[in-house]
């Protein structure tokens, strides 16, 4: 295979670990980090300093387009400013690969579209969540008929007060950045149960309100560093005990004044901290989804309901690993997932879930593997996320968003690809 060139644009912790260090470390026959941008000169240059050798920076994203002229540009920057990137990138006859999500709004999905269209371009999005191992399972499983038909299926998801804070301490906390955890955190999500459903959205219905962080907190400050309620706040967190972190956000504060440790009680957080939405698909299938970020522990239950059969799925997750706490007393105890199938004749059967090593559950080294280690000239596989499914999840994320906007009115999901 050819060697091939990335440049990556936003390098946060995402965009340095998951694709800048493994691109020079574990695909060196393959693929080259030609340069890396970011509008944040301090953060930049901090974080390649934590990379095995020097790269190109650049802070202007067109000169490095015509400057390191890469095969191909990963876009990890904050979720809105992802299609601005994949546009350009496109238009300069560049394949472009972007984190989940594809971008924000429906408007910048018809933009995605059109550039695609007019380029005959290639743009695939890192839906990682595919990869990992029950996901896979679940999928194989209904592709084998044993629930025959799909009728119904139920998904909730509860983030915790330690990980589910910590999105509202960052960028994430403003509708206009992330589209909030609707679009962010259940695209995921969405594009798992329309990978399963192998059929269309037509319309969501939803409602969602910020009830626990924002102004519901008791007191606030801006930010943790330097807080006066820090020794009776149960989300204080000292985010820049980590070096790394001091590095590529405390020392890049001069440069843009983002600050990686706002107030889960600040007063301008504007993002839904609780979702429920019901989504209907061309096939018949309904489906019933919740999204909750501050559970005192963390977890996803998936019930697919098939004319035949029925599927649980249960996991429950430590989230000892982030910033902002410690997890629930006790949690060592549950941890871990099940899938079992319920059957009125056959009884009920756990089918074993299998355990890959690796962050998030595995899926991401197997991601960078077929993103960074295939043939461009192959087929993408099926794992690998299409410009029309990427844009299919954030649609979904979008009418909740018009919906709970619009007091839970059914809105139609295809329309939203509608200009005007």
């Amino acid at each position: 295979m050819p060697l091939r060139r990335y440049a990556i644009v936003g390098l946060g912790g995402r965009g340095l670990g998951m694709f800048a260090r493994p691109l020079m470390e574990d695909f060196a026959a393959t693929a080259e980090l030609a340069a890396v941008c970011d509008s944040n000169p301090i953060r930049m240059a901090n974080a390649v300093a934590d990379l095995p050798r020097p790269v190109a920076q650049f802070t202007d994203f067109d000169e490095m387009l015509r400057a390191a002229d890469p095969d191909a540009v990963v876009v990890t920057t904050r979720d809105a400013a992802h299609a601005g990137y994949v546009v350009r990138a496109l238009r300069a006859g560049k394949r472009a690969i972007s984190e989940k999500p594809l971008c924000t709004t429906a408007a910048q999905c018809r933009e995605i579209l059109s550039a695609v269209d007019e380029t005959g371009g290639t743009c695939l999005t890192t839906h990682n969540a595919r990869y990992g191992a029950a996901t896979r399972l679940i999928r194989d499983i209904i592709r084998s008929g044993r629930l025959g038909p799909i009728r119904f299926i139920a998904f909730d998801e509860t983030l915790d007060r330690v990980h589910g804070a910590d999105y509202f301490r960052r960028w994430h906390r403003r509708l206009a950045d992330s589209g909030g955890l609707q679009i962010h955190k259940a695209s995921h999500h969405f594009d798992a149960i329309n990978w399963w459903a192998d059929a269309l959205p037509v319309s969501v219905a939803a409602q969602g309100s910020l009830r626990f962080y924002g102004s519901n907190g008791p007191f606030r400050h801006t930010r943790c560093r330097g807080c006066p309620h820090a020794d009776h706040c149960a989300f204080h967190a000292d985010v820049f005990t980590h070096d790394r972190y001091r590095r590529m956000y405390l020392d890049a504060e001069s440069a843009d004044g983002y600050c990686r440790d706002g107030c889960v009680f600040d007063d301008q957080i504007d993002i839904p901290d609780q979702i429920a939405a019901l989504i209907r698909y061309d096939s018949g299938l309904e489906v019933a989804y919740s999204l909750l970020a501050y559970s005192p522990y963390e977890s996803q239950r998936v019930i697919i309901e098939g004319a035949d059969a029925r599927l649980e799925y249960v996991t429950t997750y430590n989230t000892g690993w982030a910033i902002g706490g410690k997890p629930i007393p006790g949690i060592e105890e549950i941890v871990g997932e099940t899938v079992k199938i319920y059957h009125p004749a056959e009884g009920v059967e756990e089918v074993p879930v299998e355990r890959v090593a690796g962050s998030h559950g595995g899926a991401d080294p197997q991601l960078r593997a077929d993103f960074f280690g295939r043939d461009w000239d192959a087929e993408p596989n099926e794992m690998m996320a299409s410009v029309d499914q990427a844009v299919q999840a954030v649609l979904i994320g979008a009418a909740v968003t018009e919906s709970i906007a619009r007091d839970g009115r059914p809105i139609h999901v295809q329309d939203l690809l509608k200009s005007g």
